[in-house]
């Protein structure tokens, strides 16, 4: 029967789609034994369910070897059918809670049905309590035990003692209501039956039980352990950068109060170029910390525009090239002429990449050293191009161990390289979340003594060259303007409202701004800012904003 639903089921589908029923056949076959296990055991299914289809299923097969024992005892046709009917009923309620994924309800339904209906009908066709079903009792038993929470399992208990109880007194007042049996055996096998059931229920149930509390327990001490040596990193992590950022602070602090006391003016500047040079350290350090922040949350995104890659290069290498200088280092550059000349993707990002790698190489690499940029074409696709970049440096190198730390967060080759050549371990690791975003990816080539290789690909998509004409159009417009535009002394006419709630930031950004002569309004806080714009709005050529 089951045969012929599963024919007709298949038919419509599977036999148009391959012409019959070979293959197609066995592959709806597979499927359906494979979605089955999804619902039924796998662990995609919670771990009540798969209690209750463990239990079900069991049920299940005492179902059948009961409806063996009734033909065989030969007992009225009612608890043959009965007998037949429970498995049936069984497959249904498995098909219907699974679907629903309500086990609770599921369970109750299977216990009314088992113990409620089923065993007063069997108790009485089948010799009543002269025959084995009062094992049943403990099948019952069991069943619930395991299904149900507490509470439930309370009530339900009860309601089957009283049901099993008033089974007993009715046979005991009323035996004609009970069908004796012809064959006092079959007692002993509804009893083995019954408890070789429960016996399986009980053992597959605790040792089922055992295995997810192993699972779980080894699953806890991996995340422990995992927890834990997060822990370690970011308290090392945070230890590094206390040192990190205490050391700029420390000189921008001392050489504050040394060019306060100097009365030589080349002190002065020597103080001032010091702390320039510290506060861009901390700049860094506290930008790469905000950066890591934003990709733990998933806030980094990106912003593509039109841009030059070669343009990028050189900025980087301008930012760069006083430090190489310094350390009298060689830097050698290498451009692919296949790479398009405009590309569109996210500038800053690209630059920020390069700009670390570089750094490093710089930092890592012994006076007299040589470090080398190039970049080439790696593939091209229509319009979408994928550019290799690689950074080589002389530099001290890398471990093998200490390569496998390299890319994650809070974490550099060597907790003394903090110490000694600063940094906060972040740049990496945050280039390679910029790099993955970019469709592209990152890695390092190095052995210790002989200098790294760190490479990386982006894609972004080839626009046309069109900067020519734009700048005819930007000469064209300037052209046409009146004289006071002109991007030098006419500045003066320029009148500009500065929006900034912080006294020293107003205080900073008109001090740069005096040398240009602009006139200059001032508003703390964006209500004034917009009350001033609203009462005058040709009056300002230009607003600054936080």
């Amino acid at each position: 029967m089951l045969g012929i639903i599963y024919e007709k089921i298949c038919y419509n589908d599977v036999y148009k789609e391959n012409g019959g029923f070979g293959k197609g056949s066995e592959r709806a076959m597979n499927r359906i034994t494979r979605t089955a296990y999804k619902y039924l055991l796998s662990r995609e299914t919670a771990i009540e369910g798969r209690l209750f289809n463990g239990v079900l299923l069991l049920c299940c097969l005492g179902g059948l070897a009961g409806f063996v024992f009734t033909v065989v005892q030969q007992s009225s046709y009612a608890a043959i059918c009965l007998t037949l009917l429970l498995p049936v009923i069984i497959l249904l309620l498995l098909l219907v809670t699974n679907r629903t994924g309500n086990y609770q309800n599921g369970s109750m339904a299977v216990i009314i049905l088992f113990c409620y209906i089923g065993f007063p009908f069997v108790f009485f066709t089948s010799g009543g309590i002269y025959s084995g079903m009062l094992s049943y009792l403990v099948l019952g038993v069991v069943a619930i035990s395991i299904l149900l929470k507490w509470r439930k399992f309370c009530i339900m208990f009860a309601i089957y003692i009283v049901i099993c109880v008033t089974c007993i007194i009715l046979s005991y007042y009323r035996p004609e209501l009970v069908t004796p049996i012809n064959r006092e055996i079959m007692i002993y096998f509804d009893v083995v039956t019954s408890f070789t059931v429960a016996s399986i229920l009980v053992a597959v149930s605790i040792r089922y039980m055992i295995r997810e509390y192993t699972s779980a327990r080894k699953m806890a001490d991996k995340e422990k352990q995992k927890a834990e040596k997060a822990s370690k990193a970011k308290g090392v992590f945070l230890s590094n950068m206390s040192h990190e950022m205490r050391t700029p602070m420390n000189a921008i602090i001392g050489m504050t109060m040394i060019a306060e006391a100097a009365s030589d003016t080349a002190k002065k500047d020597y103080c001032l170029k010091k702390i320039e040079e510290a506060s861009n350290h901390l700049l860094g350090v506290i930008n790469d910390i905000l950066d890591m922040s934003k990709i733990e949350e998933g806030k980094l995104t990106l912003s593509p525009v039109d841009f030059d890659f070669r343009d990028i290069i050189e900025k980087v290498k301008t930012v760069n090239m006083f430090r190489i200088t310094e350390k009298d280092q060689l830097l050698g550059i290498e451009i692919d002429d296949n790479i398009p000349s405009v590309l569109y993707g996210d500038d800053q990002h690209l630059t920020q990449v390069i700009a670390n790698l570089l750094s490093n190489a710089v930092k890592f690499t012994t006076a007299g050293g040589r470090i080398d940029i190039r970049a080439k074409l790696a593939e091209r696709d229509g319009d979408l191009c994928t550019i290799l970049v690689e950074v080589e440096d002389s530099g001290i190198g890398i471990s093998q161990e200490q390569r496998a730390a390299l890319f994650h967060s809070f974490q550099q080759a060597d907790s003394g390289i903090a110490r000694k050549y600063g940094g906060s371990g972040l740049g990496l690791a945050i280039s390679k979340r910029i790099v993955e975003m970019m469709g592209g990816n990152i890695r390092v080539e190095s052995e210790v003594g002989k200098g790294s290789v760190f490479s990386f690909t982006f894609q972004a998509e080839r626009r046309p060259d069109s900067r020519a004409a734009e700048a005819g159009v930007r000469d064209k417009s300037a052209g046409g303007a009146s004289g006071r535009r002109d991007f030098g002394d006419a500045l003066k006419d320029f009148h500009v409202l500065l929006a900034e709630d912080i006294d020293i930031n107003r205080e900073i950004v008109l001090s740069l701004l005096e040398p240009f002569g602009l006139r200059i309004d001032t508003a703390e806080n964006g209500r004034e800012a917009v009350e001033k714009f609203r009462s005058d709005p040709g009056k300002y050529d230009l607003i600054l904003m936080d």
